[in-house]
């Protein structure tokens, strides 16, 4: 489609949403309606996606490229390539980044881009560390294979039989859900990353007893539901199979996953230890988004808050090591040195589709397996509080590609890289350009169409400054200084901008700095009166309460 119009209708019952989006191609706009009921549109999101996905315009010309070769890297792709990147990280104003391309059983091409830090102007290169977020999850899953491989576990051993502290809320699932429900996505447990950035007090032992507390959005196995607390207790699963006490669950962990994992593929330099990273100066400095569309820095200290969810994405590694790392997927289970990590038998299970997340795309035990234009892709992002990582290989094609960089969301610029560098090896032509410049089309659209007040009305905000708590997220603190209004958490602080309605008057204020730039928080008094928080909209709202 070549653009595309979203109209959300008025409604007399604000828990209906009238919903019309128009696609246009060739002239002709291909509309769809829908009515929802909110919070079944907000539980079941992933079930909506695949509905709306899977309508195509019937004019458009479907390339299939089954079967097709890929063309050899060389200097010609790998300078139109170069010059792709270049114009997209000055288009996004992005600091550093790093890829390493694989063919054919060999690393064909590393490079690194920009800086690892704006203000010494250190160079990035393919050794340069950064954190890679969620794609850890697919090494977690090669661990546990690894696990099965010798006979520790199976995919299908109930999780409470492992750990006996295990527990969710629904007391039947907990009897029943298996190693392999710990990481398909398919649970219906869904994200809860707030916990993850407000609380910095947090455990693999709090990880994983917090499940017990969360509502399930779906039942199980009905829809895609992404949570990284899951994952996580799944790698910790894991490591109590392999002999770990409950009460030494993330030491434990990576030791496991050093010696099953990073050890016999020769990745020297990943790491899941601040200490070595900061020990390293050839580590990037991460920049989380700001509410003006800049990057500002970020203390390690902030992403040091994803330590207890480790198994899901608070792996640090370098193109270097990544690429051994996809010459081992794309090998079977082969290293690249010629030692075995995991049976090419339950690699393939990691491959296996669990649940949908569009018309083409599945989520399968830390992978998501889709198609380029016909050809199976499978690849996984990840996204920290300052970085972002992208890898995906084509199987049947013997490529692989891995893109890493040091800003906050920006997963359509590492899916552009990976998408270009596929085109160009099918002579393709620049098809994702349409998906990457609309994202951004939109983004600044919706930038454009936002009102902020001049200033902060002091009158209407003083009986609100002072402390709150919340179970889960804990303490934050509201406070007015010198004209300045601000929200400190435990983990970071944030300037707050009233955000105006169409009335003229302010109905939220947004959060302007890293790492949550842009989420709406509402003050209001609550039934007695008492002066509440309410960060978020809709399910994953989150309300604080005064402290006295």
């Amino acid at each position: 489609f070549e653009k595309a119009l979203v109209v959300n209708y008025k409604s007399n019952d604000p828990k209906i949403i009238y919903q019309g989006v128009a696609q246009l191609f060739k002239g002709t706009a291909y509309v769809l309606l829908a009515k929802a009921d909110l919070t079944t549109a907000q539980k079941r999101a992933a079930q909506v996606n695949v509905i709306a996905s899977g309508f195509k315009a019937l004019a458009a010309t479907q390339i299939n490229l089954t079967g097709t070769k890929p063309l050899p890297i060389d200097a010609t792709i790998t300078a139109q390539l170069d010059s792709y990147i270049a114009e997209k990280m000055a288009l996004y104003k992005i600091p550093g980044a790093s890829i390493a391309i694989v063919q054919d059983g060999k690393v064909v091409y590393s490079k690194g881009y920009g800086v690892r830090d704006t203000t010494r102007k250190d160079p990035v290169t393919p050794a340069t560390l950064m954190m890679i977020g969620s794609t850890t999850k697919s090494m977690t899953t090669m661990m546990m294979g690894t696990l099965v491989d010798d006979g520790k576990m199976t995919w299908d051993t109930p999780v409470s039989t492992i750990m006996p502290q295990f527990a969710v809320s629904d007391p039947a699932l907990t009897k029943t859900i298996t190693v392999r429900n710990m990481v398909c996505a398919c649970s219906g447990v869904p994200r809860h990353d707030f916990e993850l950035v407000f609380n910095a007090n947090q455990t693999a032992q709090n990880i994983v007893k917090s499940l017990a507390d969360f509502q399930f959005f779906t039942k199980f196995g009905e829809a895609f539901q992404y949570s990284n607390q899951m994952v996580a207790t799944g790698g910790y699963v894991a490591a109590m199979a392999a002999g770990v006490p409950f009460t030494d669950l993330y030491n434990g962990y990576l030791k496991q996953m050093q010696s099953r994992i990073f050890d016999p593929i020769g990745m020297s330099k990943s790491t899941f230890s601040f200490a070595a990273v900061k020990a390293n100066p050839d580590h990037a400095t991460p920049y989380g988004a700001t509410l003006d569309g800049t990057f500002a820095a970020i203390p390690l200290s902030l992403e040091q808050t994803l330590s207890p969810v480790a198994p899901a994405g608070a792996l640090w590694s370098n193109a270097d090591d990544m690429a051994k790392y996809l010459l081992t997927e794309l090998g079977d289970g082969m290293a690249p040195n010629g030692k075995r990590v995991v049976s090419a038998a339950n690699l393939a299970v990691t491959w296996q589709p669990q649940v949908a997340i569009s018309a083409t795309a599945k989520y399968g035990l830390g992978w998501i397996i889709d198609d380029f234009k016909g050809i199976k892709e499978i690849s996984h992002g990840g996204n920290t509080f300052g970085f972002t990582s992208d890898l995906a290989f084509l199987p049947d094609a013997n490529l692989g590609i891995v893109v890493l960089s040091n800003g906050q969301a920006l997963t359509v610029f590492n899916e552009a890289i990976r998408e270009r560098l596929f085109e160009l090896t099918f002579k393709q032509p620049p098809d994702f350009e349409k998906t990457a410049n609309a994202a951004l089309a939109q983004a600044q659209q919706a930038a454009s169409t936002i009102k902020f007040a001049d200033t902060i009305d002091s009158v209407a905000v003083t009986p609100f400054l002072g402390s709150y708590s919340n179970a889960a997220l804990g303490k934050v603190t509201l406070a007015l200084t010198a004209g300045k209004f601000t929200l400190k958490a435990s983990t970071f602080q944030t300037g707050l901008r009233g955000l105006l309605g169409k009335d003229g008057k302010i109905k939220a204020y947004l959060f302007t700095d890293p790492p949550l730039a842009g989420l709406s928080l509402t003050l209001q008094n609550d039934a007695d009166g008492k002066p509440t928080l309410i960060a978020g909209t809709g399910l994953v709202a989150q309300t604080f309460t005064k402290v006295k």
